[in-house]
Formats: structure tokens, C-alpha cells, sequence
């Protein structure tokens, strides 16, 4: 509920209310409709039809959005359980949006394709039920920027968000030193610069695949879906047929994607010492440089750049291909799935269990067996030169359940519908670490291999992958909360009758 916090003299003489739920909404009303009046307006000459019903759509969200900021007003102490609640309305929202985009445009017919469509949109996750050589220009542009706006949204998550409200966790990155040297001294701070450096990085990858040879759309388009992690692409064979010098430029953006902010940060400011130290980064690319030299060694007639393109792509959780991996020996697709699951840094705009939650769980479980080869010696985890408190291991652990849980119960759900096991996990894990191509969605992410069931099973899975599990945890337990005061009032109810 919102709450009458004071008044403002302005033009309409509003009074401002206080809710995080709605005013995160109006924020993420805003971007879209921006990106999508940008979209509209460049494919306008393309086709008139899909510009005005994109104009319109994305206008009307603009408008909201704008009536949102100005009424409401940012809670200086915001409880995470309303954080969580409000980046789960957020999402919901704009999926429905996007859903609402492409059945008006006539892109998509079906609902259920339509929802799929924007939920992977929206959770950077590399599957498609589309054509994409066959979408117009504003549509094709429309659908790029769904993955753009859904990174920004996943970064203000991890970077913005979870930080200021779960503090003192290792697991949840968060600025510390000088005030200069930190990300997000407050939040208006911290969204402002990582808005900035999210458009510098897009506007550089734009003009980086533009000096590759890529035509305008192609360029503008996966630029977007390369700095988001999204891997949408405007070609039915995503990079099998780009030129050398694009593969480059994707294979550099893809792992720059999967960096954390606050690494990247430090790196603008100039504080390269800090940021050749975090142990992270050596971790991530330490797995990015091992996954490249198993597959030019295990994979036949892959050259070192498609298996790096490879590699970034898997560990960055981008979902480009630059070969058809789903052929590669088992042993190949195994170090795959375990760098599509372990995802990017934390605090980036990748996904996954995260780079620095799996390297605190292979640390966890070293010091568990040291303990039972040792029961008297006193053994810290550490991590940074700082030990790690045995409460955040508790927090770490319950995590791991719960994302490893996600995992199983997503890949059991696409079993019976009728995929078979291995598949059906790998599919799963891809799904949740917003990866999306599988064997069995092949290497260009074809959602239509899933069938109706299988693309409805998996959108839980990328709404927790993009915004972490804890708001699908949160919708979760208020399911639960709400289903025990259902049945509490039920027999109150019949209590009274009786």
C-alpha cells in the first residue's frame, strides 16, 4: 500500500506517494518505451504499419511512466522484501507488454508464442519462436530492444539494488574504499552511472560491428542482444556465417558482458590495480582461457577463435554460436553445461549461478573435507583476504539448494512433457542461466522444438534467472502466506456458520 508522504507545487500540483512497487514500474515503463518509440522511429520508412502501432504502444508507456516519476517518490529505507516484490511487478509488467507488441503488430498470432517471445525477451534468454530474417525493421529493432531494457533491469538488480538492502555479503557485490572508487555510493548515483556505462558499452559495440562490415540493423540489433547477454540475433544461423572480424568483436563484448560493473567501474576510473586484483575476474577468465583450450584440443577442425567465441558466449550466458556446438563430443558438451551453469560475475549483466557463488561453494566444500580429514583444526574460507562469516555460508548454501532445486524441478516438468532427461536438464540449467540454446533447441535457441508446454515451463525458470531466484522465491512464500490465510479464514468461516 502506498502512503501519503507530503506534497509538491508544480504544474498539476500532485501529491507525491511513496511505493518502491510502483514507481520501479514506472521506471521500467520508461526505458521501454523509449527503446521502443527509438525503434518505431528508425523503422518508421521500413514499415509504416508496425512503426505506429509501436509508437503508439511504447507512447502510452512513456506517458505512464513519466505520470509514475512524478508522483512518486523514492522510500530511502526499502525493506527487501519490498525490492523483491517490486522488481517481480516490474518484470511481469513488461512481459505483458511485449506480449500486448507483438500480437498487436501481427508478428506473433498465438498468445502463448507471443508470452514466451517477450518473457525471453525480457530475461536475455537466446530463445526465439520467431523468424527473424522474416520481421520488419521496427519489430526486429522492438525485439532487440526487449533484451536491451532486460539487462539494464537485471543489472539494477544486482548492482543497484540487492547491494544497498543485503549488505556484508560476499556474494553480493557492493563498493567499498574511497567514495570515488564506488559504484553506488546512493542509488540515484549508482543507476546514473550504470546507465551510462551500459550505453557506452552498447554504443561502442554497435560501432565496433559497424566497422566489422555489418549492415546498419544487424549491427544495432546485436549490439543490443551482445551487451545485455541476450542473443537474439536477426539471422537464422546467429554468427555460423559473419565475417572474422564481427566474430571478434562479439567474442571481446560477449566476455566484457559477463564482467562485474564494479570491476568495470574501477577499470574507467583508473584503478587498474584494483582491477587486475579482484579474484573474480582471474576466476572468470581462468574458465573462459580452460574451456578454450579443451575444445581446440577435444573438438575436431574448431580453430582457437570459434572456440573462444565459444567459451565467451557459454560463460557470459550470451547464447551466440559460431559453430553448432550440440555436436561436439559428450565431453565437449559437459564443460559447456557447467560454464552455461556457473554464468558470469556477479554484478553483471550475465547470469547463472555466478562465478563467484560457485567458487565459494568449491571453497565451502574443500574446507568440509578438510574438516573430516582434520576435526580439530580450524579451517576459514576466505575470500578477497577476508574470511567469509558462517552465516553468509548458511545464506550460500540455502541459495545453491534453491537454485540447484529450480534446476531439477524445471528439467522433471519438461521430462513429462515428453523431452528426453539429458535434454530436458540441459535445457533447464540453460533456461534459468539465461543461456537458452540446448540440444535440443539446437545452437540458434529455436523455442518451437519445445512445443506450447515446454516454452510455459521454462518462463519461471528465466524470470529467476534474470532477476535472481530471491523474487521468485519472495512471489513464492507470499503464494504460501496468502494460501494459509485462505484457509485459515475458510475454517474461521465455517466455524461461524456452524
Amino acid at each position: 500500500m502506498s502512503r501519503v508522504t507530503g506534497t509538491e507545487e508544480g504544474p498539476l500540483r500532485s501529491t507525491q506517494r511513496d511505493s518502491f512497487s510502483r514507481l520501479a514500474i514506472s521506471d521500467g515503463l520508461l526505458q521501454v518505451g523509449i527503446a521502443g518509440l527509438a525503434s518505431a522511429a528508425i523503422g518508421i520508412l521500413d514499415n509504416a504499419v508496425d512503426s505506429i502501432i509501436i509508437a503508439v504502444i511504447s507512447g502510452a508507456s512513456l506517458g505512464v511512466g513519466l505520470v509514475g516519476r512524478r508522483r512518486l517518490v523514492r522510500r530511502k529505507h526499502t525493506a527487501t522484501a519490498r525490492i523483491l516484490a517490486g522488481l517481480a511487478s516490474t518484470w511481469s509488467i513488461l512481459v505483458l507488454l511485449g506480449t500486448a507488441t507483438y500480437l498487436a503488430t501481427g508478428a506473433i498470432d498465438s498468445v502463448e508464442d507471443a508470452l514466451f517471445e517477450s518473457a525471453a525477451g525480457f530475461s536475455t534468454v537466446a530463445l526465439t519462436t520467431l523468424d527473424p530474417e522474416g520481421l520488419s525493421l521496427p519489430v526486429a529493432l522492438y525485439r532487440g530492444a526487449t533484451q536491451w531494457v532486460g539487462g539494464l533491469l537485471g543489472l539494477f538488480t544486482v548492482v543497484v539494488a540487492l547491494p544497498r538492502t543485503m549488505k556484508g555479503r560476499v556474494q553480493i557485490p557492493k563498493g567499498i574504499g574511497r567514495r570515488a572508487d564506488r559504484l553506488v555510493p546512493t542509488v540515484e548515483i549508482g543507476r546514473r552511472r550504470v546507465v551510462r556505462l551500459y550505453v557506452a558499452l552498447s554504443l561502442a559495440c554497435f560501432a565496433a560491428y559497424l566497422l566489422s562490415g555489418m549492415r546498419f540493423r544487424s549491427a544495432a540489433i546485436h549490439a543490443m542482444s551482445t551487451v545485455s547477454t541476450g542473443g537474439f540475433t536477426d539471422t537464422t544461423d546467429s554468427f555460423l556465417t559473419m565475417n572474422t572480424a564481427s566474430k571478434s568483436v562479439a567474442t571481446v563484448f560477449m566476455f566484457t558482458a559477463g564482467v562485474s560493473f564494479f570491476a568495470l567501474f574501477w577499470l574507467v576510473r583508473g584503478n587498474h590495480r584494483r582491477f587486475l586484483a579482484s579474484p573474480e575476474l582471474r576466476v572468470y577468465a581462468t574458465i573462459v582461457a580452460t574451456i578454450t583450450t579443451y575444445l581446440v584440443l577435444v573438438v575436431d577442425d574448431v580453430s582457437v577463435g570459434d572456440a573462444l567465441f565459444t567459451a565467451a558466449s557459454a560463460s557470459s550466458t550470451t547464447g551466440l554460436a559460431v559453430v553448432d556446438w550440440t555436436l561436439f563430443p559428450p565431453g565437449a558438451l559437459a564443460i559447456l553445461l557447467i560454464a552455461v551453469a556457473t554464468g558470469a560475475m556477479g554484478a553483471s549483466a550475465g547470469s547463472g549461478l555466478r562465478v563467484i557463488r560457485a567458487w565459494l561453494l568449491v571453497l565451502f566444500a574443500v574446507r568440509e573435507v578438510r574438516r573430516q580429514l582434520e576435526p580439530s583444526a580450524v579451517i576459514a574460507v576466505t575470500h578477497g583476504g577476508r574470511p567469509v562469516g558462517e552465516d553468509e555460508l548458511e545464506d550460500l548454501t540455502g541459495y545453491q539448494i534453491a537454485h540447484f532445486g529450480l534446476c531439477a524441478v524445471g528439467a522433471f516438468l519438461l521430462a513429462l512433457a515428453g523431452s528426453e532427461l539429458v535434454d530436458s536438464l540441459w535445457t533447464a540449467i540453460s533456461a534459468i542461466s539465461t543461456f537458452g540454446p540446448s540440444p535440443l533447441t539446437g545452437p540458434t535457441g529455436d523455442a518451437a522444438a519445445l512445443g506450447s508446454w515446454g516454452q510455459l515451463i521454462l518462463i519461471p525458470g528465466m524470470f529467476a534467472g534474470r532477476l535472481t531466484i530471491l523474487p521468485l522465491l519472495h512471489a513464492l512464500a507470499s503464494l504460501l502466506q496468502a494460501k494459509a490465510r485462505f484457509v485459515r479464514e475458510s475454517r474461521r468461516l465455517l466455524r461461524v456458520g456452524r
